[in-house]
């Protein structure tokens, strides 16, 4: 089970905390329904590879080892594509042995195509940090499309703790309840689904390639202009976005080395009992690697449903996407009690629209 908001707070401010800040106290604007945003520090070093800590090795070994450039991270601070960046988090952990954690990009981060993934010490593994440990956690930045500028504070990756006592995901059969009794999937006009797609104890989401006359955006290449992950609405979509027009014969061919922002056939829906995750790489919907960013808290989605965006690339070779294929999966579980707040405009969330919605940094644009 999944640590919901109210123990969150407790596992920062309680009497024996758990998440820690090496800098700034951590604000309730971080504490998600599920989940808590972890923010940069104020240093950047620029590595000569991507790699993670075998055992009893510490990142600061690394960098020492591996970093060809440091310097103080401020407010315009760009990150090129092509390069890896390493960043100290502000919030560090002293995990019990009963909880684990996992983190995953926020959504404005993969949708601007940054991939980011968070390291600790001694340990092989990204975006998990095992139970019982205590120390630093640094996030792993790696631009792939755009130039982007940072600055202290900024959030570009969220952190869930889970119970190791519990079972992860949801079984079919359970995904099939929670269906029946909330809804988790609905059509474009509301209507929720009759059979939901369920199917490896997930449920299956589908390419939209019909449903609206723009069906998605390529990014474009070669731009060299940053794009400021901390300004929000400020940036024309045409400088660094082309639309995409639905296809006439309900195709789509992906290149390989583009990024695509695609949305789903399904509204989703995340009842309040539950957080949804979308899983990063499923070999059996195809050569693409869908969606970066992963988490679905609580309450996303309203009462019919939100359009997922996915964030898609092909690996090697051209990909034929055609509507309605499946394109990812999502697993449910269930948090331990209903967090306080939902997902939605009382904790300032962006993405709460329909259709393949831009990151917050560009200006709205009508469809």
């Amino acid at each position: 089970m999944i640590l919901p908001r109210q123990e969150l707070k407790k596992m920062i401010s309680g009497a024996h905390p758990v998440i820690l800040s090496r800098g700034d106290a951590v604000t309730e604007d971080q504490i998600q329904p599920a989940s808590v945003d972890c923010r940069f520090g104020n240093k950047v070093y620029r590595m000569a590879t991507a790699m993670t800590p075998r055992s009893g090795e510490t990142v600061r070994m690394l960098i020492q080892k591996y970093a060809q450039e440091e310097y103080e991270l401020s407010e315009g601070t760009v990150l090129k594509p092509g390069e890896c960046y390493l960043i100290p988090l502000q919030e560090s952990l002293q995990l019990p042995l009963e909880f684990h954690a996992v983190f995953s990009p926020k959504s404005s981060t993969g949708r601007m195509d940054v991939f980011v993934r968070v390291i600790s010490d001694g340990n092989p593994q990204y975006d998990a940090v095992p139970a019982g440990y205590t120390g630093e956690l640094w996030l792993e930045v790696a631009p792939l499309t755009f130039p982007v500028g940072i600055a202290p504070g900024l959030s570009l990756t969220q952190m869930r703790i889970r119970s190791v006592s519990q079972p992860i995901a949801l079984s079919g059969d359970a995904l099939r309840l929670a269906h029946t009794e909330f809804g988790l999937v609905y059509e474009n006009n509301g209507t929720p689904i009759r059979e939901a797609r369920i199917k490896n104890d997930s449920l299956y989401l589908h390419a939209d390639l019909s449903s609206r006359a723009r069906v998605g955006f390529r990014a474009r290449k070669g731009v060299t202009k940053p794009v400021d992950l901390f300004r929000k609405h400020h940036y024309d979509v045409n400088d660094f976005w082309d639309p995409i027009e639905r296809p006439e014969n309900g195709e789509l061919i992906l290149a390989p080395g583009e990024f695509y922002l695609l949305a789903s056939k399904e509204r989703v829906r995340i009842p309040a009992p539950y957080a949804g995750e979308v899983v990063t790489y499923d070999i059996s919907s195809g050569e693409f690697r869908t969606h970066y960013a992963g988490f679905f808290d609580n309450g996303f989605g309203g009462t019919q449903g939100t359009n997922a965006v996915l964030e898609v690339r092909a690996h090697d070779v051209p990909f034929r996407l055609c509507d309605d294929q499946p394109i990812c999966r999502m697993i449910f579980e269930e948090t331990m009690g209903v967090p306080e707040k939902m997902y939605g405009a009382d904790l300032g969330s962006h993405y709460t629209g329909a259709g393949p919605l831009l990151s917050k940094h560009f200006k709205k644009i009508d469809w």
